[in-house]
């Protein structure tokens, strides 16, 4: 996949010197930099830290009574063989339960962060690809995922133009055609 990238890439160049009169314009952004900063990105993090909590809550509270009964256990005197089998296999059941939860958990997060974060994307490559067509850029390259052996310095960072897109504050006010 990398050798293709490169490829294209070693052509593009050939043709930008074959044609570099004509205007062709590239840029690049850091779409990580502008995902963070939009207020929906927020508000998901928000929403996945409160998701996380409660799932932190209710497991503090299974391990809190695991630990309870483990003591309770090891505190018991005299007590029935069959009964310390029964109690044992207690702390054996909510121990798996506990592991139940966290993998739950684990999914149930990952799950809602993609339900989350997939149109927050979508609307960021949305502008992207409006900055790119109402400028003129051939192509815009993401900087956070380099593929690129080389950047000019000719190379226009659209980051700036994104976040006014996107209505997010310290974007410029235009650029230099």
């Amino acid at each position: 996949m990398k050798k293709i990238v490169i490829g294209v890439l070693a052509l593009l160049s050939v043709s930008v010197m074959a044609q570099s009169d004509s205007g062709l314009k590239f840029g690049h952004i850091n779409k990580q930099e502008v995902l963070v900063q939009m207020a929906e990105f927020a508000t998901a993090q928000k929403e996945l830290e409160t998701l996380g909590k409660q799932y932190e809550d209710e497991l503090m509270k299974m391990n809190e009574e695991l630990q309870k009964k483990y003591t309770d256990l090891q505190n018991a005197k005299n007590i029935e063989e069959a009964i310390m089998k029964t109690r044992q296999e207690e702390l054996m059941a909510l121990n798996q339960r506990i592991e139940l939860v966290k993998q739950t958990a684990n999914e149930q997060i990952q799950k809602k962060q993609e339900t989350l974060i997939a149109p927050i994307l979508d609307k960021l490559n949305k502008a992207i690809n409006e900055v790119g067509e109402a400028n003129g850029f051939m192509y815009i390259f993401d900087m956070q995922v380099p593929v690129v052996a080389y950047m000019s310095s000719k190379s226009i960072d659209v980051t700036g133009l994104v976040k006014k897109k996107l209505n997010i504050a310290g974007a410029p006010k235009a650029i230099a055609k």
